[in-house]
């Protein structure tokens, strides 16, 4: 018997093998064979010379072990994209690129590292040449994230320093404890508040953080009693328990000061630090019919140590770069956003420092032809301003983000009157579905706050709401004593925001010194002259998606 089984297997064998030899045998001399599945590249079976003779670098982007075909891959300075086999080649040259890095496709993520920070790059440790080419492979794992929620922070100012060195019985209860580090305030409010916001959203929906900059001081990263670098604030996040993956800008202060004698655009020295916690100061990345490009539009000049400042604008550089990334735009996309640390556009003409960017017109004429929407992202200011781009020909909006460390870290309250907040943003497909400042001080304070009734230029008694995340495109529905009123009196004016005065005045602990913090005259103070003084009013707001966001019952 043992034997009558020995032999059936040895025929069933010898069939199938014979069949295989047949079927290849008898195909249509000159057709292709079906393609089979895909099969993880092995090097010996890729012809590199095919792909580019010259590359210095080259390697392969898998996902479970299959290559991914199509993904842009680039160095900063040149781009491509991968082949069949998911392998690439760049003419890379490690005089002028530190890094290799992807363009994430639509429907992939990559790991992280730290437990929040995207490894979407590889470092060029060696000079690169022709005869020794360097090898930098990726791997990525499929996600829906067609629709997903994107986090989005600015201006944390880590420096690992106590602000309330002194308190008495006048102290702002909204201030941290006494001798509390900034990184520990950091981890008790806004960390642990996002952690718990996060597991409150919608499930399977992805969700991901965009940090505006701005991240450290760079004056404390060298101070030993500090030490407060842009690692040290890896770190944070890390005990912290960053709940979600995080891609970052570079700001102003988390160039390299220790760099001296910067005269032209290239300040790339001074990035070095950056690139080695973060990686890249421009790239570019997809989230289902979202195209989202990274940039880095702070110029950094530092002509010794006494004579250093910045100027808004982008090198030729990433504008040359952000060309060739529009031109490798897949036909899909439905939105770009554009995502940098000092604003581009005012809508205030008395805004925070610095002027305007210079050549941020250079970077949109780039875009206008995709006939797409354009959303832009920065912080810098630490005020709540909405822009709509004064352009005939893209539609674009610039929301400048209130700052996560509020005044500083002294209280949670921006110059503006904002809380210091973080933003979400939910898109389905190229669809901004919703957006809203997020307050993790306050639950109660959301959206708006209701400043001390005031008297207009008229004379007249008005209601006075500080509504920062407010834009000239919203609507607002007025009622008194429940009957609509056909044409309200309702405008913005330049206002002080009375709460944020009370508690700067009353906080102390060396304020003053900081000019930076001082009151700030807003627009997005809003005010109502009521019809009947007496009148209970209703306030409904409707931003330019068509929400309702909230209804303000007050009188005066």
């Amino acid at each position: 018997m043992k034997n009558l089984l020995i032999l059936l297997a040895l025929m069933f064998a010898f069939t199938t093998t014979n069949t295989g030899c047949t079927k290849s045998e008898t195909e249509e001399p000159g057709k292709e064979e079906p393609a089979g599945p895909d099969t993880p590249p092995q090097e010996d079976e890729i012809d590199w010379k095919k792909i580019d003779p010259k590359a210095t670098v080259r390697g392969v982007v898998r996902c479970e072990g299959k290559g991914v075909q199509g993904v842009v891959v680039t160095d900063g300075v040149n781009m491509t994209r991968t082949d069949k086999q998911g392998a690439y080649g760049l003419r890379t040259s490690s005089a002028t690129s530190k890094l290799v890095y992807l363009t994430i496709p639509s429907g992939y993520e990559v790991a992280s590292t730290h437990g929040f920070i995207p490894s979407f790059y590889r470092k060029i440790t060696a000079a690169t040449s022709l005869d020794k080419v360097q090898q930098f492979d990726f791997t990525l794992k499929k996600r829906n994230n067609d629709q997903h929620i994107l986090i989005v922070s600015a201006d944390m100012h880590i420096r690992n320093r106590s602000m309330i060195s002194s308190t008495s019985a006048t102290t702002p209860s909204i201030c941290p404890p006494k001798g509390e580090l900034d990184s520990v305030t950091f981890r008790r409010t806004y960390l642990a508040y996002l952690r718990e916001y996060v597991k409150k959203l919608p499930a399977g929906v992805p969700v991901y953080g965009l940090n505006l900059g701005d991240m450290t001081q760079e004056t404390h990263w060298t101070n030993n009693r500090y030490k407060a670098t842009l690692s040290n604030f890896v770190t944070v996040c890390e005990r912290g328990g960053m709940p979600i993956q995080t891609f970052h800008v570079i700001g102003n202060h988390d160039h390299d000061m220790a760099v001296l004698n910067i005269t032209t655009e290239d300040d790339s020295e001074a990035e070095l630090a950056y690139n080695t916690v973060f990686g890249p100061t421009y790239y570019a990345f997809n989230l289902g019919k979202v195209h989202y490009v990274v940039l880095d539009n702070t110029q950094y000049r530092n002509l010794s140590s006494d004579k250093r400042g910045y100027d808004v604008h982008l090198n030729a550089r990433q504008l040359e770069w952000a060309q060739k990334d529009a031109n490798y735009m897949t036909s899909d996309v439905e939105r770009i956003v554009i995502a940098w640390h000092c604003p581009a556009f005012r809508r205030n003409p008395v805004a925070s420092s610095p002027q305007p960017m210079d050549n941020a017109n250079d970077l949109l004429d780039i875009y206008k032809g995709k006939q797409v929407p354009i959303t832009i992202l920065s912080g810098h200011n630490h005020i709540a301003e909405t822009v709509t781009v004064p352009r005939s020909d893209i539609d674009a909006t610039e929301y400048t983000h209130p700052c996560v460390c509020g005044a500083w870290w002294y209280f949670p309250l921006c110059h503006d009157g904002a809380p210091a907040t973080f933003t979400r943003y939910d898109f389905t497909g190229g669809r901004m579905t919703k957006r809203q400042s997020v307050n993790f001080n306050d639950e109660q304070e959301q959206y708006y706050r209701i400043c001390k009734p005031g008297v207009n230029a008229d004379g007249k008694s008005v209601i006075r709401i500080n509504i920062w995340d407010w834009h000239t495109n919203w609507k607002f529905e007025c009622r008194e004593n429940g009957v609509v009123i056909p044409s309200p009196k309702f405008r913005s004016v330049g206002q002080f925001d009375d709460r944020y005065v009370e508690v700067h005045d009353a906080c102390g602990n060396g304020i003053a010194e900081f000019d930076f913090l001082n009151k700030y005259m807003t627009d997005h103070i809003l005010e109502y002259e009521p019809v009947t003084p007496t009148a209970e009013v209703q306030i409904t707001a409707t931003d330019e998606t068509g929400t309702q966001l909230f209804v303000i019952k007050t009188k005066l």
